[in-house]
């Protein structure tokens, strides 16, 4: 039987106990990918370090039977395959180290776009809640994607947020992207693949696993030009994925947080450590301007949209948070006229309200 060597990496990849360490050694010992189709069982069993179990698996399974069902399964699921072989594989995922060989997708991949991750605690707190929801939903405005785990916390606000203001969002699982893990998260996955994406590199039907999670953040920072990281405890799962983007050279955004507080004491640390400090989305677009055009084609649009009324408050606000009483004084506007402005331009997403009636830029 003719195989390409992408469908050999496919097939490779539906073998429970198999992944892209595994893979790589394989191709160590053959040299070439066909040669794992072709080998014998104690070739095999030599290849994998007398692991007995993955190389009657594979023996077992290197058949039609077996790929026709694997390539049924995918078809009913309406699962993308991409594999390392591939020229629609992202780019700044096969510049990662130990990059997945196989990446399955459901929706709409758009991995050319700057792709930002935001991460943190799956206990987040109101603050990082209203953080994630903020950043993910400038971002969104800005074109820029947001990627995250679908996991509980900051990761489902962001999500959601993306998903309230019209813009692009991709999830990396720890399971098979016909899982849904956690199962909290259903309708917020469903709404994903409509307009966004979600991938893994494992297939379909893997259980989440806990040893899973981890390696899927080097997929989450691979993807993405930078990482925010919004809140984490010192031992957290956020900060392995900035462990992965600082080995990968991304760049990493953290939030300050109080220091009295113990899913701020990561993102304080990173700050420390030389993290860039998150204040406001410019701390991010800064940087991204030196690969996309982004800031333009945003100010265009935004004048278009505003009155001139608007757009002098606007301004006013964007130049730093302001309460209501000190923005009457520098508008010149009576209280009455300025709360409607400012409805409307909240509404437009142009601004958010903070406690104490203090306005902010989005």
């Amino acid at each position: 039987m003719t195989l390409k060597d992408r469908d050999i990496l496919v097939w490779l990849s539906h073998i429970g106990g198999i992944n892209y360490k595994t893979v790589k050694q394989l191709l160590d010992y053959f040299g070439e990918i066909k040669g794992i189709w072709e080998a014998e069982e104690k070739e095999l069993f030599i290849a994998l370090n007398k692991n007995r179990i993955i190389a009657d698996k594979i023996t077992q399974n290197r058949n039609k039977s077996y790929l026709e069902k694997m390539n049924l399964k995918l078809q009913q699921e309406n699962v993308k395959v991409i594999t390392i072989l591939d020229d629609e594989y992202p780019e700044k995922l096969r510049c990662i180290y130990d990059a997945p060989f196989v990446i399955y997708i459901k929706g709409k991949a758009a991995f050319h776009l700057p792709l930002i991750s935001i991460v943190g605690s799956r206990k987040a707190s109101p603050y990082g809640k209203w953080a994630a929801y903020q950043f993910a939903k400038e971002l969104s405005k800005w074109g820029i994607g947001v990627i995250s785990g679908l996991a509980l916390g900051v990761d489902a606000v962001s999500h959601k947020s993306v998903l309230e203001n019209d813009g692009y969002t991709i999830g990396v699982l720890g399971c098979g992207v016909d899982q849904v893990y956690p199962a909290s998260n259903a309708s917020i996955m469903k709404e994903m693949i409509n307009v966004g994406c979600i991938i893994s590199e494992y297939s379909l039907g893997t259980p989440p696993l806990k040893h899973h999670f981890p390696a899927r953040n080097r997929i989450i920072s691979g993807l993405s030009d930078g990482v925010i990281v919004i809140e984490a405890a010192e031992k957290s799962g956020a900060l392995i994925t900035v462990d992965f983007a600082l080995e990968q050279g991304k760049e990493v955004y953290a939030l300050p947080g109080n220091i009295n507080q113990l899913q701020s004491k990561g993102t304080n640390k990173l700050i420390r450590d030389g993290a860039k400090i998150l204040l406001s989305i410019d701390d991010v677009l800064e940087d991204l301007e030196s690969k996309y055009t982004i800031r333009t084609q945003f100010k265009r649009e935004t004048k278009q949209e505003l009155s001139q009324l608007e757009d002098k408050i606007y301004t006013i606000i964007k130049q730093g948070q302001i309460p209501i009483d000190l923005l009457v004084y520098k508008s010149g506007l009576k209280i009455q006229e300025l709360s409607s402005i400012l409805t409307v331009l909240e509404i437009k997403g142009f601004i958010s309200q903070l406690p104490g009636k203090t306005f902010t830029a989005n």
